[in-house]
């Protein structure tokens, strides 16, 4: 049984028992499968993390940047696998990336550069937020600044606690952290939906040309 009909069968389940509109079936669907795809996506993130060291810095990035998308929506692969994919590269790079820079900056420039991503990041949050997902397309007006303004609520907590953690803790963590901000931020602006759709574009003709060699 593969992600999807697990949360097919979850969804069809609980819809039943709980005797739920037929209209909202899909909607459950889309969100259990995002609570199984996250379980799943988050063990192995982390064990991989845990193997090459970078434990506490793609534990930090994931919570910035999950939080983060949870709140401004944003670009999506068209399969779970792809987008594992995509994910594993993010927060893998994000948490080597804190360890490499944490050797080099220096705390006043890691706070100009987190101002400077907080900046980025607020304008495009005013611009682009909410970002278009499956299943959720926000059109009404009031829910749509609401989206704003918790993005952008997130965006000043998560710069002070990044700013405290330079300071009081450990350089890496917060440069994990902004580049899952920064990341995400690309995600649901224009440029970064082409990018993610043309990565998901180029896994599925990968994964398409294993299956036929697999085949023969």
């Amino acid at each position: 049984m593969n992600l999807n009909q697990m949360a097919t069968e979850t969804a069809n389940y609980l819809s039943r028992e709980l005797a739920l509109d037929i209209g909202k079936i899909d909607t459950l669907r889309f969100g259990l499968e995002i609570i199984f795809a996250t379980l799943i996506k988050g063990v192995i993130l982390l064990s991989l993390a845990h193997f090459l060291g970078i434990f506490a810095e793609v534990a930090f990035a994931i919570a910035c940047g999950a939080i983060y998308r949870l709140l401004s929506g944003g670009a999506h692969c068209s399969g779970y696998w792809r987008c594992l994919t995509l994910g594993v590269f993010t927060f893998l790079g994000a948490g080597e990336l804190g360890i490499y820079w944490g050797r080099c900056l220096s705390i006043n420039f890691l706070t100009y550069a987190l101002l400077a991503g907080y900046v980025t990041s607020f304008c495009c949050v005013i611009a682009w937020v909410p970002g278009e997902v499956p299943y959720k397309k926000i059109t009404n007006i009031s829910e749509r600044r609401m989206f704003k303004i918790l993005s952008l609520t997130y965006l000043s907590l998560w710069l002070a606690a990044s700013i405290a953690i330079a300071h009081y803790a450990y350089l890496s963590l917060a440069i994990a952290g902004l580049a899952a901000v920064i990341i995400q931020t690309i995600s649901f602006s224009p440029p970064g939906y082409q990018v993610i759709h043309k990565f998901d574009d180029f896994l599925t003709a990968l994964y398409k040309r294993k299956e036929v060699s697999n085949q023969c």
